[in-house]
């Protein structure tokens, strides 16, 4: 287990300061393995006793016991995945179980409802997933927008109203480009969907309604950084649009 799986294990239970400082030691994990509670306290604006309570929250006896969790997780995440292949088909049975328990009612009327829907990915993996997505939806007579670049996203924000949607599919819910445009986002009470890798994080934070997706990476030689599936987020928008498909023909019925 890694921080970030403890992290989901316990986020029901943390108030709203506790999840600001789990993210950003989620987005800062060398630096917690490094530092000391003081220095992760000045950091994140708290205290070292807020720091201890949410230590002992996590399940550790202490700052030191956290540091030294964070610091074998991060060896262990240096490693590559010894079965990727079987870490594939995980994500997608965890990433649809997750699904099943959310209760879709309040997204799919706010889908149903919206006036204009738009749709951003922050990466390119992301906007494939999405542009997918625009597409089974337009088919089910739902037109979407589909942001293609973070200008493009940032530069939308004066024509967005509250009675549209947003929906944001992303990988950490941490792209430095796309959190300026979120958090105005929220501040002029646009209704988000945030589509994220399971966690706490700042785009879901900000969401009206979050969604999680599996996404076990693994390292290879030939890349600097951890390489990522994200067939987990295409199963997670194909499941919204089979949950709006039994929505709308639910409401044909009714009427």
């Amino acid at each position: 287990m890694d921080l970030q799986e403890l992290v989901n294990a316990h986020q029901n239970r943390l108030s709203d300061t506790e999840r600001e400082i789990l993210a950003f030691m989620l987005n800062n994990e060398q630096f917690v393995a490094d530092s000391t509670i003081s220095a992760l306290a000045h950091k994140t604006f708290t205290s070292t006793s807020s720091i201890i309570r949410l230590t002992k929250k996590l399940g550790f006896s202490g700052f030191a016991e956290l540091k030294f969790f964070v610091k074998n997780s991060l060896l262990d995440a240096a490693s590559p995945n010894a079965d990727f292949l079987e870490s594939g088909r995980i994500d997608i049975l965890k990433t649809y179980e997750g699904l099943t328990n959310v209760d879709f009612e309040p997204i799919l009327k706010k889908i149903d409802s919206a006036r204009t829907i738009y749709c951003y990915g922050t990466g390119f993996a992301q906007r494939t997933a999405i542009q997918e997505f625009s597409k089974s939806m337009l088919a089910c007579g739902k037109f979407t927008h589909v942001i293609p670049a973070s200008s493009e996203f940032r530069g939308s924000i004066g024509v967005m109203k509250p009675d549209d949607l947003v929906i944001i599919a992303s990988l950490s819910g941490e792209t430095e480009s796309a959190l300026p445009t979120v958090r105005a986002l929220a501040a002029r009470k646009i209704p988000m969907i945030a589509i994220t890798a399971l966690g706490v994080n700042t785009i879901s934070a900000a969401a009206d309604f979050s969604l999680h997706y599996e996404s076990t990476p693994t390292v290879t030689g030939t890349a600097k950084e951890p390489y990522h599936s994200f067939v987990a987020l295409s199963v997670l928008l194909d499941y919204t649009v089979r949950q709006y498909i039994q929505y709308i023909d639910t409401q044909e019925k009714n009427s």
